[in-house]
């Protein structure tokens, strides 16, 4: 798995996936108004300044400053990758995930022969006279 995925699919499960009920596993939110409040999971407070807005797709906290999206939301909350993070969304609301095939431009080929080159090029210039400093 290259953990590449197309813009498109990463939009998809971002517009699928619910940001209330992924933060209300970890926080205990109440409405208020077209949002909804809690208190932060990601410092100790006691009045609730952690707010989720599903309309917009985001999270904020007023006392701490964290904010972010689902994505970043499931990253922060369970310590996984972005490309950990996108599957787990995508899984959990059921979403086909097709991973991005990278093309010819993403192909290390290219950087194994330039390797392949330089290891040669520098195995001779040890093996020569000139080396011998090298070597010792």
């Amino acid at each position: 798995m290259s953990g590449r995925f197309r813009d498109e699919a990463i939009r998809v499960v971002r517009e699928r996936a619910s940001l209330i009920e992924v933060v209300s596993d970890v926080v205990a939110l109440r409405r208020r108004g077209r949002s909804a409040v809690g208190l932060c999971p990601f410092h100790a407070e006691k009045t609730p300044s952690f707010n989720v807005s599903e309309d917009r797709g985001f999270f904020h906290c007023f006392g701490c400053g964290e904010h972010g999206d689902v994505f970043a939301f499931v990253m922060k909350t369970q310590s996984l990758t972005f490309p950990e993070a996108v599957r787990r969304v995508a899984q959990r609301f059921g979403v086909a995930l097709p991973e991005d095939d990278g093309g010819p431009h993403r192909s290390s080929e290219p950087l194994a022969a330039v390797n392949a080159a330089a290891a040669t090029f520098f195995r001779a210039a040890l093996a020569a006279p000139t080396g011998s400093r090298a070597r010792a």
